[in-house]
């Protein structure tokens, strides 16, 4: 039922397990002014492009030569905490993104939030991950696609964000140049920080569209909002943020983790391969 409804979604818009705890560290990379924690390298944007779909199960296998693990301090931008490789481990099940505190030296934040990037840039398609939010007032955890100055091109930034003092909603948001669509805070029927749960976003050249364990939950449109059009590098995080109206006062556990157990992406004319959505049963359940 869930693979059928994200099938349809998509065609109506575009026509091993580890043996023990595993962390993971790199060397220290440099701070961005600007921008989320930026990868050691990058290709120049390649405008239109799509890239082959993948799909990953974090409860089998650890993290891989496909993605970068942000590590360094952050100084600028909407983060009040630092990023180690450290605080992304892997486990038998799933990918965990956690909070550790930290020595506050020569003006570095307290705590150390952990950040994981995909390294190709992706297009227009299908975006899902199975996650299980941080616990705690003012973290934010999420993933979201994101191209900005730092890579030669305007902001452009698709969201699927928690922010820990509202447990029981999701942040739906785009950005694009100067703009953004605004948050969409979209209510649900349970904790987002004790369950996990199937969340999604179709991007197309005139629309995005956010799902919720496969159910239509929010859209934009070109007719009111310049959709994105550059293709993005996939960000997922947990770190402590600044706006205290949204995410609330820092009131959270040294361990506080977002769990991550599916991701998957494929272009909007692919609607045969593997998604998160094709294993949403197991997933949720664990079994």
């Amino acid at each position: 039922m869930m693979q059928r409804l994200k099938t349809l979604a998509v065609m109506s818009l575009a026509s091993t397990a580890l043996a023990a705890c595993t962390s993971l560290d790199q060397d220290a990379q440099p701070s961005a002014n600007t921008g989320p924690a930026v990868q050691s390298a990058s290709s120049a944007p390649d405008e239109g492009a799509t890239r082959p779909a993948f799909f990953v199960d974090w409860t089998e296998r650890a993290i891989d030569s496909r993605w970068y693990i942000s590590n360094h301090d952050m100084k600028n931008g909407p983060w009040e905490s630092d990023w180690r490789s450290k605080n992304v481990v892997a486990l038998p099940n799933g990918l965990n993104l956690k909070m550790t505190p930290k020595a506050p030296v020569n003006g570095t934040w307290p705590w150390a939030g952990a950040e994981i990037q995909y390294r190709q840039r992706l297009g227009f398609g299908e975006y899902q991950m199975i996650v299980r939010a941080a616990e705690g007032s003012g973290l934010t955890s999420g993933f979201f696609t994101y191209t900005g100055p730092y890579y030669g091109t305007e902001t452009n930034e698709i969201d699927v964000k928690f922010v820990g003092k509202s447990p029981n909603e999701v942040h739906f948001n785009a950005h694009s140049g100067n703009l953004n669509a605004g948050v969409m805070k979209y209510p649900l029927d349970f904790d987002t920080s004790k369950n996990f749960a199937l969340y999604s976003f179709i991007w197309a050249p005139d629309r995005i569209t956010w799902y919720v364990n496969g159910e239509f939950a929010h859209e934009v449109t070109a007719d009111n909002f310049n959709i994105p059009q550059e293709p993005s590098i996939l960000f997922a995080n947990v770190y402590q943020a600044r706006n205290k109206e949204l995410v609330g006062e820092p009131n959270f556990q040294d361990g506080a983790t977002a769990s991550y157990r599916c991701m998957s992406y494929r272009p909007l004319e692919d609607t045969s391969s593997r998604t998160c959505a094709d294993v949403y049963d197991s997933y949720i359940t664990g079994e």
